[in-house]
């Protein structure tokens, strides 16, 4: 019987090159347990005791919404933050963005006929969906449809010390039983049609919360876009500092080690890469992983940087040349990923991985991954990413096209001459509904290209430098087409 002997560099590479750079980005719909990894730094984005989280796209905002959701999960996650007791919550959806029938909440076009066809004030609304959410955990005698005349949003307009009485008895019902109830928001850049419904809706929903953080069982947590969270029009109200500023909202942030704990669980957790992973970390850091079905990575391979660069270097080589003279591997690829802010998304991070391994010499290399696979995982990383914020922010592709071939850093007045000569202001004005424009361009009626800069930095994909020149971050310029001397070449 002839045995065929595994190749394990070719089978971790195979593992490496089918992994899932985004295993969940709607609220509905939870990751499986595999697809869990959860970093020490994401506990306060998770206790119900903080209402506001903040991040951008693909850090995880729908992701934990989801994990927090669903109770297979949430149970799971459980375990790694014992603080929080979240086995001891029950979680509603208050709004996703679209059609839900989770405990009802409601859709945007159900937003608007309550909003603008009944005329009821956006607060109270939101009141009555925070008491829906609470009636499908806690039994109160309450209409169990949103709109129309004998509707929850009518009942609650018509005697607002009757509501609130009732959400007090449910609060002290569930405090007596060791329950609480948190009731998500996600995806609030779909609470409207333009900014200013968003912002109106929004800044309402975050006065229902401000008012219920005395309640001690009843907890609506918001998941917010960076834009929206730092749009001064919706903290317009009494008191909004203590739910919005720095040091009371939650910003949901990858660190380095977490990405590679992300990646290592990923190949932990991986009935064919685990075993030959396990074999890489032992004769890396002498260290023993466990066998069991979803092993829990060990605190120095999810906090020790150093040990973690170890495993990485085994996986990758050390350097991104013959020396250190071209930087680490380790260091190499998240700081080549990071936008203005110095933010990396996990998915972005798994793609250029996904796409290293991938590389068409990765098969000649005796490791699972190699420096020009790396480049070249920058490359698809890019677009990958350039085509998310395309989704969140729809101005973007009128305002990074006629960028093409501009070597960066520059002067702002020479991304100011391309705007102008492809008419950016005027595409972006006129696009009929396509996208919401930049919130910087709603705040005044004569906007400038200065403007469109202005929403580039907020956003983080464009950076001002000391000396006031403007670069913008590979993971955004390899994908435009936009030079720099010495960085990443965009394919061609």
């Amino acid at each position: 019987m002839i045995q065929t002997m595994i190749d394990p560099v070719a089978t971790l590479r195979t593992t490496l090159g089918h992994l899932e750079p985004a295993p969940s980005s709607s609220a509905t719909v939870p990751p499986t347990l595999s697809q869990i990894y959860a970093p020490e730094g994401h506990e306060a984005a998770l206790d119900p005791e903080r209402p506001v989280v903040v991040g951008g796209r693909g850090t995880g905002k729908s992701f934990w919404s989801a994990t927090l959701l669903d109770t297979t999960t949430r149970h799971f996650v459980a375990g790694s933050y014992p603080r929080l007791q979240l086995e001891r919550c029950d979680v509603s959806l208050g709004f996703a963005g679209g059609d839900s029938d989770h405990h009802g909440a409601p859709s945007r076009e159900e937003l608007d006929d309550l909003i603008n066809t009944d005329g009821h004030p956006p607060e109270k609304v939101w009141r009555a969906v925070v008491l829906r959410s609470v009636a499908a955990h806690v039994d109160l005698q309450v209409p169990t449809k949103l709109r129309g005349p004998d509707g929850l949003v009518t009942w609650v307009s018509a005697d607002a010390a009757r509501t609130q009485s009732l959400l007090r008895q449910a609060d002290e019902t569930l405090r007596q039983a060791n329950r609480r109830v948190v009731v998500l928001f996600d995806a609030l850049d779909h609470l409207g049609q333009d900014w200013r419904q968003i912002r109106e809706r929004t800044r309402a929903l975050l006065q229902v919360t401000l008012a219920m953080r005395t309640y001690r069982s009843i907890k609506p947590k918001i998941f917010l876009r960076v834009d929206q969270a730092d749009d001064t029009g919706i903290g317009a109200f009494p008191d909004a500092s203590k739910l919005l500023s720095p040091g009371s909202r939650v910003d949901l942030t990858w660190e380095e080690r977490d990405l590679y704990g992300l990646l290592y669980t990923l190949l932990a957790n991986d009935v064919q890469a685990a075993p030959l992973f396990s074999d890489m970390v032992r004769e890396a850091c002498s260290i023993v992983l466990p066998q069991d079905h979803q092993p829990t990575l060990p605190s120095s391979l999810k906090d020790d940087t150093g040990i973690q660069a170890k495993v990485f270097s085994e996986m990758a080589g050390e350097f991104m040349g013959a020396n250190k003279e071209k930087g680490r591997t380790y260091t190499w690829l998240p700081k080549h990923l990071a936008d203005a802010h110095g933010r990396v998304s996990p998915r972005t991070f798994l793609e250029a991985v996904r796409q290293a391994a991938r590389h068409r010499d990765a098969s000649q290399s005796r490791r699972a991954l190699n420096p020009s696979g790396l480049r070249a995982g920058i490359q698809g990383a890019s677009e990958l990413r350039l085509q998310q914020l395309k989704e969140d922010y729809g101005w973007i592709e009128e305002v990074i096209s006629p960028l093409a071939d501009q070597q960066v850093p520059c002067g702002e007045g020479e991304l100011f001459t391309r705007w102008n000569e492809a008419r950016t202001l005027g595409a972006i004005s006129h696009s009929n509904g396509r996208f919401l424009e930049p919130i910087e361009l709603s705040e005044t009626d004569n906007p400038q290209p200065a403007a469109i800069l202005k929403a580039l930095l907020r956003i983080g994909v464009a950076e001002r430098r000391a000396n006031g020149r403007i670069n913008i971050p590979d993971i955004y310029r390899v994908a435009a087409k936009m030079l720099r001397k010495g960085g990443v070449t965009p394919k061609r």
